[in-house]
């Protein structure tokens, strides 16, 4: 019986190889990082303007199109599994974007109104190590940074009163999700046309 070794250059240029194409795979869905920026940006400062016009009670009603956007991600990713193959690297941060994402909805329902005022800078770190981990994972600079950005931005919360929390999200969300998703749309999009 015979068993096929691999050497160590075609080890490293399978590596390689599978890195290019979880790495073509995330730009081409550069849109979701997009979806999600606009989406958190839009109830962020919907909550923003609730809490400034002091409709306390109500003010984390915007965050109930957070479970349909999590729906539709589902949707979109299924249309597009179906269509292509994913390696290991794909499976993996697929895997912890479905983990994060049930507990940052559990995290809302459940424990709002125990968490109060740190439930943003949490969120925010959740967001954090979901982007940093994609950013790795397809040895993406661009997202790794914005990983970092919403990292930092989660503790810079700690320091602000609660009711900016949502603006600085906000403001985090089109920084980290929104530009980056866009530019990872655009290099696609370029690296197509070629």
């Amino acid at each position: 019986m015979e068993t096929n070794k691999l050497l160590p250059e075609k080890s490293f240029e399978l590596i390689a190889q599978v890195i290019t194409q979880a790495r073509n795979k995330f730009e081409e869905n550069g849109f979701i990082y997009m979806f999600w920026g606009a989406l958190i940006a839009i109830t962020s400062i919907s909550q923003f303007v609730l809490l400034k016009n002091e409709y306390y009670d109500i003010n984390w009603y915007p965050y109930l199109l957070m479970p349909i956007g999590s729906i539709y991600t589902g949707f979109y990713f299924s249309r597009i599994k179906g269509k292509s193959k994913q390696n290991l690297i794909s499976k993996i941060v697929s895997f912890t974007w479905i983990v994060l994402t049930f507990n940052l909805l559990i995290l809302g329902a459940l424990f709002g109104s125990f968490l109060k005022q740190n439930l943003i800078p949490i969120i925010l770190i959740l967001l954090a190590i979901g982007v940093i981990v994609s950013g790795t994972s397809v040895k993406s600079r661009l997202l790794l940074y914005s990983g970092i950005l919403i990292n930092i931005s989660a503790f810079v919360c700690f320091y602000l009163d609660w009711v900016y929390h949502p603006l600085l999200m906000s403001i985090v969300s089109i920084l980290a999700f929104f530009i980056p998703g866009l530019l990872l749309m655009i290099k696609y999009n370029k690296s197509r046309a070629k």
